[in-house]
C-alpha cells in the first residue's frame, strides 16, 4: 500500500512539473494559431452575414416586383373594362 501511494505521488509530481514546464511553451506556440483562427472565423461570419443580407434583399425585390406587376394588371384590367363599357 505504501508503494502504491509512493508511486501515485511520484507520477503526480512528474505530471505537475511537466505541465508547469510545457504550458507556457504550448501557450506561446498556440497563440498565433488561435489568432489566425479567430480572424478566419470573423471573416466567415461577415461573409455569411453579407450573403444572408443579399438573399433578403433579393426576396424583398421579388416581392415588390410581384406587387407592382399585380397592381399594373389590376389597373390594366380596369382600363380595359372602362373602354369596353
Amino acid at each position: 500500500m505504501f508503494q502504491t501511494n509512493l508511486h501515485r505521488f511520484i507520477v503526480g509530481s512528474v505530471i505537475i512539473v511537466a505541465a508547469s514546464t510545457l504550458l507556457p511553451v504550448a501557450r506561446e506556440t498556440l497563440k498565433p494559431l488561435v489568432g489566425q483562427v479567430s480572424r478566419e472565423m470573423r471573416f466567415f461570419i461577415v461573409s455569411a452575414k453579407e450573403g444572408l443580407e443579399d438573399m433578403v434583399a433579393e426576396v424583398k425585390a421579388e416581392r415588390m416586383k410581384k406587387h407592382v406587376n399585380n397592381q399594373l394588371v389590376i389597373e390594366y384590367n380596369e382600363v380595359v373594362e372602362d373602354i369596353a363599357e
